[in-house]
Order: C-alpha cells, then sequence, then structure tokens
C-alpha cells in the first residue's frame, strides 16, 4: 500500500496507486499550492495512519514499498535494460520523473514494522547496499531514500516490470544486521541477560529454543499464538520484533514491572508506564483495569509514594525524577483524550488519526463455544421467551437480526450503527427484563437514559459508559416541544456516529458511539405517547416492535440465573443464525426497519402534526371543493378569518409553524403536495381523502 498527499502543504494522506493517476504535474514552484490536487507519495505509513508522515510528531511505523529515485538521465535503453542491472529482486514497476530520471519501486511481501527514525535510516542505508541500488542506474538520490518523510510525485510512462515482491524473511534479516550496533539501552533498562534468561523460562517454559543470549533470534515467547522461530532477536533492553504489531518490546511489558523493577537503572520509565496526559489531566490505570485523571499536584504525590520516584535532584543533576517522569509523560504519552470507547479495544486505540484513552471497562458477553447448538435443549427458557415474545410472530426475524448485527459487531470490538428500538405491550410481559437483564447482560450493562433524552439532564458522560440506553415507560412527555425534542434525540442517537460529552467541571469530547436506544413501554393511551415522530427523517432510524398479550408465560424465581446460564448457547445460536433475505437492509444498518402497523398509527397520532391535523379537518368541515390549495400564509389566514370558534384555535400557530406541520403531515403519507410558484411554496391539499383519513400508513 502506497500512501500519498495532494500537495507539499498538505498533512492528510490516503491509500494510492500512482500509475492510475490522472492529474498532471504542474511545475516544481507550485507542488506547494494548497490547492492543487495531484499525488506525492510515499512507502511509509506513519503512527497516526491518514495523516503525513513527520520525523517528531508522526514518525514512519510500516514500510509497504520500497521507492529508489534516480536523477540521471535516463534514457529509453536504460529503462529497457533495467532488469538486468538488478540483483536478487525484480522491481514491480518503473516509472518517469518530472526532470526525465526514473523511479524504481519494490513492493514488500508483507509490511515491515518499524520502531523509530534512527533504526529506520539504518536499514534504509541496509537496504540500499543489498538491493545494488548505484550499479541499477545512475543518479540514485540516496538522501531521499534514507528519509522516511520524502513523498514522491506521481510521476509518468508507469511500467510494470514483474510481480516480484521482497520476502519478510529477508526484512528480517537485514533489519538484524542493520540494527546490529544500535545502542538499544535508548529504549528501555538494560538488565543482565542471566536473570533475564531465567525469568523467561520460569513465566515462559519451553517457549524459547537454545541459548537466551543478546542477539539469537527466535519466536515471540510471550504470544501463545506466535509460531515464527525467527520474528524475534533478543537485545539487551527487550525484544527486537518483526511481527506482532510492535517493531520492540522492552522487558517490561514481556517480564512485568515487578521483575524489571528489581534491576532497573532508571526507574522512570516503569513508573510512568501506564499514565497518559490529555493536555489537563493525568489519567493513572489501576490494578483492576479502570483508568482515573488526577492533577499534576496529585500524580507527583502519586510517583513519590507509589512509584518511589524521587523529588530532590542527584549531585551534578538539575531535575528531579518526578520532574524527568512529568517531562516524558507530555512528550511521549500524550493523548488526544480519554474517553470511554464502548467495545473497543481496551487501552490506547488510534481512531481517525488521533491517540485515545479508552477508559471503558465493558465487555461483552462471549458465546458457548459449542458446536451444533440445539435450542430447545441448550436455552430452552430463552427459547419459549422470545418465540413468544411479540404478536405478530413475524417480528421475530427482524429483532433476530437487529441484535445479532448489534452482537457480532460488539464481539468484533467496533459497534456497527443500528436504529432505536421500541417495545410496547401490555404491562407483565416481560418488556423491561429485554432491556435491563437480557440486553444488559449480553452487552456488559445499561444505563437508564430517561433524564437525558426527555431533556431533563445535560450532562451525558455517564450513558456513553454503556452500549444499551434503557427507557422504561417513564419519560414525561407533556407537551408537544418535549415530544420533538425527545424524537429529535432518537433519531440523533441512530443516525450519528459521533458525540460529544459533556461532563461537570471537565472539558467537553467528541467521541465515537455506536450503542443502541432502547425503549419499552405500555400500550394504555398515555404511555404510547412515548413513541417518537414517524415521519421520512425519522422513520428509517427506529423499529416499532409489538409485544404479545401472553398471560400464561411464567417467570420463574430464579429468571436471571436461567438467563446468566443459558445467554452463552442462545448468543452462539445466534451468530449461527442466518437471517431471512428479506429482514436484510442497506449497508447503513445492515436490517430493514420494522415498525408494526397499529403502533405506527398510534405513533403518527401522537405527533404535533396530528394536533395540527385535527384543526385541518374542522377547518375543512366548511370547505366545498375537493381540493384546497395555497400557501401556509394564505391557510393561516383563512383559520383566523373563520367564524366557527376556529380562530382561537389557529391564533397560536405562526406561518412557520403551519409550514412545517404540513410538512410533517406530507412526509408521514397524508395526500399533501408542496410545488413552488416563484418564491412561494404552494399546497395542494385532498380535503376528501384528508376527511377520510387516508393516507399511506405503511411503515417502510
Amino acid at each position: 500500500m502506497l500512501h500519498a498527499i495532494k500537495n507539499l502543504a498538505s498533512n492528510q494522506t490516503k491509500p494510492c496507486n500512482p500509475w492510475e493517476v490522472k492529474t498532471v504535474a504542474p511545475p516544481k514552484s507550485e507542488w506547494s499550492r494548497p490547492d492543487l490536487d495531484h499525488c506525492f507519495y510515499s512507502g511509509f505509513e506513519g503512527l497516526l495512519s491518514g495523516m503525513r508522515i513527520d520525523s517528531k510528531n508522526n514518525p514512519a511505523v510500516r514500510l509497504h514499498w520500497i521507492v529508489a529515485d534516480y536523477d540521471g538521465r535516463i534514457d529509453q535503453h536504460a529503462r529497457d535494460t533495467v532488469l538486468d542491472h538488478c540483483v536478487d529482486f525484480r522491481p514491480q514497476y518503473i516509472s518517469k520523473t518530472i526532470s526525465g530520471g526514473a523511479r524504481l519501486l519494490w513492493r514488500l511481501e508483507a509490511p515491515f514494522l518499524l520502531h523509530s527514525n534512527d533504526l529506520t535510516i539504518r536499514l534504509m542505508q541496509h537496504v540500499r547496499k543489498k538491493l545494488g541500488l548505484s550499479k541499477i542506474m545512475v543518479g540514485l538520490d540516496t538522501a531521499a531514500f534514507g528519509n522516511p518523510c520524502q513523498y514522491y510525485e506521481a510521476g509518468t510512462d508507469w511500467v510494470q516490470l514483474s510481480g516480484g515482491v521482497i520476502p519478510a524473511n529477508f526484512m528480517m534479516q537485514w533489519a538484524v544486521e542493520s540494527s546490529h550496533q544500535y545502542d538499544w539501552h535508548k529504549l528501555g533498562p538494560v538488565i543482565p541477560i542471566e536473570p533475564i534468561a531465567d525469568e523467561v523460562e520460569r513465566q515462559y517454559p519451553g517457549r524459547w529454543t537454545g541459548d537466551f543470549d543478546i542477539g539469537r533470534r527466535g519466536v515471540r515467547f510471550w504470544d501463545s499464538s506466535a509460531d515464527n522461530e525467527t520474528a524475534a532477536i533478543v537485545r539487551d533492553s527487550g525484544m527486537q520484533c518483526f511481527t506482532g504489531g510492535q517493531a520492540f518490546v522492552p522487558w517490561s511489558a514481556i517480564l512485568g514491572r515487578s521483575f524489571v523493577n528489581k534491576f532497573e537503572a532508571d526507574r522512570v520509565g516503569g513508573a510512568i508506564e501506564d499514565i497518559w496526559f490529555d493536555g489537563r489531566d493525568y489519567w493513572h490505570r489501576h490494578p483492576d483495569g479502570t483508568w482515573n485523571s488526577l492533577c499534576k499536584n496529585d500524580t507527583g504525590l502519586e510517583l513519590k509514594v507509589a512509584k518511589g520516584l524521587r523529588m530532590s535532584k542527584s549531585r551534578n543533576d538539575n531535575f528531579t525524577e518526578i520532574d524527568k517522569a512529568l517531562q516524558h509523560i507530555h512528550k511521549y504519552q500524550r493523548i488526544t483524550c480519554a474517553a470511554p470507547l464502548i467495545h473497543r479495544p481496551k487501552g490506547i486505540i488510534h481512531l481517525n488519526g488521533l491517540r485515545i484513552l479508552n477508559t471503558s471497562t465493558a465487555s461483552v458477553c462471549q458465546p458457548s463455544e459449542k458446536q451444533g447448538i440445539d435450542p430447545a435443549a441448550d436455552f430452552p427458557w430463552l427459547l419459549s421467551y422470545f418465540s413468544t415474545f411479540f404478536d405478530p410472530v413475524e417480528q421475530l426475524d427482524y429483532f433476530y437480526a437487529w441484535l445479532r448485527r448489534w452482537y457480532k459487531s460488539a464481539l468484533d470490538n467496533r459497534m456497527l450503527p443500528g436504529q432505536a428500538s421500541f417495545f410496547a405491550g401490555v404491562p407483565n410481559t416481560g418488556k423491561t427484563l429485554l432491556s435491563t437483564v437480557i440486553l444488559s447482560r449480553i452487552f456488559g450493562g445499561h444505563t437508564d437514559a430517561s433524564s437525558f433524552l426527555s431533556g431533563d439532564d445535560n450532562f451525558n458522560s455517564h450513558l456513553f459508559q454503556s452500549a444499551v440506553w434503557a427507557v422504561d415507560d417513564i419519560v414525561p412527555l407533556t407537551d408537544h416541544r418535549s415530544h420533538q425534542k425527545f424524537s429529535a434525540l432518537i433519531k440523533k442517537m441512530a443516525a450519528n456516529r459521533t458525540f460529544s460529552i459533556r461532563e461537570k467541571f471537565k472539558v467537553d469530547k467528541t467521541i465515537e458511539w455506536n450503542g443502541r436506544v432502547v425503549v419499552t413501554c405500555n400500550t394504555d393511551p398515555e404511555s404510547i405517547r412515548i413513541l417518537p415522530d414517524v415521519d421520512l427523517s425519522n422513520r428509517d432510524k427506529i423499529n416499532l416492535f409489538r409485544v404479545a398479550e401472553r398471560d400464561t408465560f411464567a417467570f420463574p424465581r430464579d429468571v436471571a440465573d436461567i438467563i446468566q446460564t443459558e445467554l452463552p448457547f442462545f448468543l452462539r445460536w445466534l451468530l449461527d443464525w442466518t437471517p431471512p433475505d428479506h429482514v436484510l437492509g442497506d449497508s447503513r444498518y445492515g436490517v430493514q426497519t420494522y415498525c408494526e402497523a397499529s403502533l405506527f398509527e398510534a405513533a403518527r397520532h401522537s405527533s404535533s402534526a396530528y394536533s395540527f391535523l385535527e384543526v385541518l379537518l374542522k377547518f375543512f368541515e366548511g370547505q366545498t371543493s375537493n381540493v384546497w390549495t395555497g400557501s401556509a400564509t394564505d391557510l393561516l389566514t383563512a383559520m383566523l378569518s373563520d367564524q366557527d370558534g376556529l380562530a382561537g384555535i389557529a391564533a397560536k400557530y405562526t406561518t412557520r409553524q403551519v409550514g412545517r406541520e404540513l410538512s410533517k403531515l406530507a412526509s408521514q403519507g397524508y395526500p399533501l403536495t408542496q410545488r413552488r410558484h416563484h418564491a412561494t411554496r404552494i399546497w395542494d391539499i385532498d380535503i376528501v381523502r384528508i376527511r377520510e383519513g387516508e393516507g399511506d400508513t405503511t411503515p417502510f
């Protein structure tokens, strides 16, 4: 994979194939124009993928392609015979540069891990010799070749020379050879190799073959899944690695801090390993995996008391150990923010080019490993619960598909978005049990989002600790304004992927959240008012499920324990279950929205638009024509002129409100159409069909 910027002033990169570029390069003097849309590529990838490589802030961490730039005047004969001069590995591509030179590109068999710029420069110098680049063509730009921050103009006349790649084993060997004289103690505390060898055998018995000495190659023994016998090499301060995602792993990460602390000459590194700085607070990880934030003074006290760092200066030293620790944290352990990213990998993650500390502790329920699940035998109570839960029963497949997509993505540590779901039915049918017990235990807990969604609480930070936002029939939607706000928030939570977290005495932060809002309610006239607006903008973002009346269904006293026992088997079955084609949806939500017809109609009646519809019907009682035509202003004026008492009711509306309510009615399927006459929106309203209650009640 090659990464490219649009111009030399740009900081954002994207994957590219420069041989497919259609734009023509402008003169060099214009390459730094911010509005230039061209291609300048690199074979390196930075720590912040998607951002330009920078030696200080975004060093190269992976090498995908080797690019050799030749500034000499390369004639056609030299291009045609280039493969004759290659030693062991043939380049895949050759291109012509804007100055008449040439570039050769070698693809690596697999992305090669890099640790630091100085090690990268050493490696590239060694690769240059191994490939014999100076002998292939004249004018090799050695400075550019060894610079991971270099970006090359796309060039022209691309020709594919071969399909060969440089095998991973050769890159490993070259990295070992190039780093043999490297000062490895800069990367971690140096510990005598004899106790290291003993501790490795104690903690990982039998994982290392042969003598454990500096310079020896072997398997990444601390990773039980590793099996490459040459993928790591022993250094005096840790292990240099060529697989596994980290190019260098210090002894503290492999053998544990308690062991390393006995031998550290510099104790600062171990003391600050689990402290991260977001520009204001210092985030400390506790042994149980939870995180809390401390101010600078409290962090200094923690380093002194718990970590044993000195607050006094040593002889011939201008700084204390705590000064050094804080400076190191500021420079190397800085994060964009700390936030709960529910069902994402724990600890530090990179998201959209940003380094974020994930403070979430929620864990998704793991499925059973049993193969060939028999629902009747392995989860009989849950099978009975779900199979009798819905009326009509056709809803079950939609519910299973909705839950399966949600669960599978959470299990994969990257939740996908999905619809908010409402479950409406008579009391004592197990609705609340679904949200606060079954779904809660599947997704590691739930939170009561009633106050926030009803607009009573603006501080929402605690909500994002959970993937399940439960609302249980208690939101007081006393007027149309509160109902509109509730509907808008439901739409927002389903449609958006990033949200602003507000917490008392903290700076607002924007994070990703792809959980679900789950609302349970009764079907009495007061409770059913919680159903949201079902206009076109909301219709694809909500499910309306009707719960069956099942008076004879039994809820045993130990139902929570039964659920806990059966859930892993149910989840394994759900993962293995194939949703029928008719419930599958587009790529945004993956599953078709389902709105049960009677609930859909009830939701329409609970909206502000339905109240306006009643006023409209009252007005049409005096109309003789089949169709009324006019603007929102015309309609309001006519209502205010009504002599049958309608004027007082219509007086509460403004022209803008009338236009908005007409738009809502149209979006809900009522027989209203809108057209534009000059700058005015004109409405054509079918009076007869409005009176007869005709309209599109299709919930999809």
